[in-house]
């Protein structure tokens, strides 16, 4: 029997409509219909923000936009022109169908390895330990082409490495974004939200793009320049496009036949090129550091000690040498600056990415956070002080609470308490995590006041630090208790706290 099953026309891609829809899309309809959608809405985060590479690979393709220009054409009219993206997938309509016996979508046959169950296709034997689920390879049933398409996203995009493939093959090795977080911006609707992504190409600024680059499917010979063999390639991409549709492993789906239809229980998978260290990502941020004179540039994680808000300042970092904010962050900046998009334009910023331990993944995470356009190129060093002031609250904040502890330890004495019980006492407690926690609302609260004109922002933002920071304290002398030593060590870390917070915001002044 022979299988089909081609993305441009058949429905695949979750999403929710304008109206709180959930519906299945094909590729075709999710151009054609974006401004009747609201969002993509896959399983995983991950698995959401696979399909915007693809998509945002065959926008680059067919419209370019080569400057701003073009994009504000495109931006006016309000939604995708059909017909050049019906000619575009006219042309490559064959490239689309995951079962071709010649050229399947996102695929290459390789005869060194063996067949395996779809779950190696993501990650979900190997390395998760039953973490996100509960399949084994012996009681997985088989997938649907709709979903065996959006898992061959995730793997060729998120698939962590690890693990030997075979004695004729490389080891595995992280996918293109395995790691890291990835931002998006978001609009009201799909349409707004591919525009706001689709930044000028090419562009030297954020990648250089050869003549001869091309998305995967267009290539004649996708596996030219590659020399496979058992060593991991470590290459550059041709360009942008190249790299938005990049293939870590040769993939083959084996396709079969069912009582519902055709589904997929089999599959080979074989590691063959990742990108180069020094090819940086335009969906993450980054900082660049120097250790022993040798320059790095590393990009940001999710992090379980670590809200993503207190980096947000880095993401607006237009102008500094030793920051690269992601490329949208750029382009939305360049628009504002050209008068295209109003300072009150509605966006959000999407981060989604997954936290992993080497080959196994913690969590997968996505963050929607407001992106007010008029703070862009000018109020950049007014929140990345305010984060500032943040921290260094909490650092008056920690000194308090370690003499909390030691003044309990103590109990009336003048001996000095054990260091390892001591850090046991103000884990108990969380102050810290107590105070960051409860800052949060009050920070998106500040960027919206301070994005709005309010003069006093910053003040009111102080403020928040200071009594956010005291309610924290407080927390921790009521689980303190209420003997002589604990009543004792809480008014002493109360004096440390107020005194440190005076010292600090008269020494600053005020935030402007």
């Amino acid at each position: 029997m022979t299988h089909s099953f081609n993305l441009i026309d058949q429905p695949w891609i979750p999403c929710i409509t304008t109206n709180g829809e959930f519906v299945e899309v094909s590729l075709y309809k999710l151009f054609t219909e974006a401004q009747y959608l609201r969002e993509i809405c896959c399983e995983t985060p991950i698995m959401t923000a696979s399909i915007f590479p693809l998509a945002l690979a065959i926008l680059h393709r067919v419209f370019g936009p080569e400057d701003v220009e073009a994009w504000e054409a495109l931006w006016t009219q309000g939604a995708f022109p059909i017909e050049p993206l019906e000619s575009y997938f006219n042309q490559w309509y064959d490239r689309f169908d995951l079962f071709h016996p010649e050229r399947p979508f996102y695929q290459m046959k390789d005869d060194r390895g063996n067949e395996k169950s779809v779950l190696y296709l993501a990650e979900a034997i190997a390395n998760t330990h039953t973490l996100f689920t509960h399949a084994t390879e012996e009681t997985t049933t088989a997938l649907s082409p709709s979903q065996v398409a959006r898992t061959l996203l995730v793997a060729q995009a998120f698939r962590l490495g690890g693990g030997n493939s075979g004695k004729n093959t490389p080891n595995f090795v992280d996918s293109i974004f395995a790691k890291g977080v990835l931002f998006f911006a978001q609009g009201t609707n799909l349409f707004e939200s591919l525009m706001f992504n689709l930044i000028a190409y090419p562009d030297e600024s954020y990648m250089l793009s050869q003549q001869n680059d091309k998305p995967f499917w267009e290539k004649d010979n996708p596996i030219e320049g590659r020399r496979v063999g058992q060593k991991m390639l470590h290459l550059i991409p041709l360009g942008y496009l190249d790299y938005l549709t990049w293939q870590t492993n040769h993939v083959w789906l084996v396709p079969e036949t069912t009582a519902e239809g055709t589904s997929v229980a089999r599959i080979v998978l074989i590691p063959v090129a990742k990108l180069a260290d020094e090819v940086h990502s335009p969906q993450k941020r980054y900082i660049k550091r120097e250790k022993k004179g040798e320059i790095t540039w590393s990009f940001l994680y999710f992090n379980t000690d670590r809200a993503l808000w207190r980096d947000f300042h880095s993401l607006l970092a237009l102008d500094q040498e030793d920051i690269k904010p992601p490329a949208v962050i750029q382009w939305l900046a360049r628009l504002k600056r050209h008068g295209i998009l109003s300072p009150t334009q509605p966006v959000k910023l999407m981060a989604i990415g997954r936290l992993a331990d080497q080959a196994k993944p913690i969590f997968y995470r996505q963050e929607i956070m407001p992106l007010p356009l008029n703070l862009l190129n000018s109020k950049q060093g007014i929140v990345e002080q305010a984060i500032q002031h943040a921290e260094a609250t909490a650092e008056k904040l920690r000194y308090a609470i370690r003499l909390l502890a030691e003044n309990v330890l103590m109990r009336g004495g003048d001996r000095q308490p054990d260091s390892g019980d001591r850090d046991k006492l103000i884990q108990q407690w969380d102050a810290l995590a107590t105070y960051w926690e409860a800052l949060e609302s009050s920070f998106w609260q500040f960027i919206a006041d301070l994005s709005s004109g309010v003069e006093d922002a910053p003040d009111q933002w102080i403020t928040t630090l200071c009594s956010t920071a005291k309610n924290a304290l407080n927390k921790a002398a009521q689980m303190a208790g209420e003997s002589p030593s604990a009543l004792k060590g809480s008014v002493i870390a109360q004096r440390a706290l107020d005194g440190g917070l005076k010292k600090l915001f008269n020494s600053v002044g005020e935030i402007r």
